[in-house]
């Protein structure tokens, strides 16, 4: 890829994300540098498997409904991905500058993007206020899916609401409490009955964690 210009976003312990001038367009492009302390061959294979499927996962959840950036070009060999820039925020940064009712309708969004990947047996992996953008319109995104998977169990969404309570926890504790209970509105308002089974999972996985 010859980028025009190009300047660091966000550098991350798994990938560093730059805003570059390509085709004409502002776009981001992602790329996940090899780790020293991984041995080598181990390091490539998650490296190219991540890239892999984040790339197909980023356009099938798209079909679903789910905002995130379209993929414009991969180079799996280097691990990079090119893909539309979505100016706004981290949900996470808004947090601690916005109104609790702003925040309450961002978690209940946040909710229903997730409910809808799940009622498609969909997983995003590492659902975190660090993975989704706000964009200056106030619609919220959904990023780095390096770690979903398709044909989820009832498993593995507990995991990811599980991990989606901890992140709250751990990262916004004052308001913990609100945000959950917004996120879990607005994913029972999707998934209906089906969200009993997932959030007692996901209960069950984080009394596990307790005794362990």
């Amino acid at each position: 890829m010859q980028i025009l210009k190009k300047q660091l976003l966000t550098l991350g312990a798994e990938s560093a994300i730059y805003i570059v001038e390509y085709w004409g367009m502002t776009l981001a492009l992602k790329w996940r540098p090899r780790k020293p302390y991984i041995h080598n061959e181990i390091d490539k294979l998650l490296r190219t498997s991540r890239t892999s499927r984040e790339c197909k996962m980023l356009t099938f959840v798209r079909t679903l409904g789910v905002p995130t950036p379209a993929v414009h070009s991969v180079d799996i060999r280097n691990h990079l991905i090119l893909m539309d820039f979505i100016e706004g925020q981290q949900f996470k940064q808004l947090v601690n500058t916005s109104s609790k009712k702003r925040i309450t309708t961002l978690c209940h969004e946040f909710g229903k993007l997730l409910g809808i990947m799940h009622m498609s047996d969909i997983v995003h992996g590492d659902p975190t206020t660090s993975n989704a953008v706000v964009d200056m319109q106030s619609k919220m995104w959904l990023v780095d899916f390096g770690l979903a998977e398709k044909n989820a169990t009832i498993e593995m969404k507990g995991v990811d609401m599980h991990l989606l309570r901890r992140a709250y926890e751990t990262t916004h504790w004052a308001l913990q409490e609100t945000m959950l209970e917004s996120t879990m509105e607005g994913y029972v308002e999707i998934s209906g009955d089906d969200a009993e089974a997932v959030l007692s999972r996901a209960d069950e996985i984080r009394e596990r964690g307790r005794y362990h």
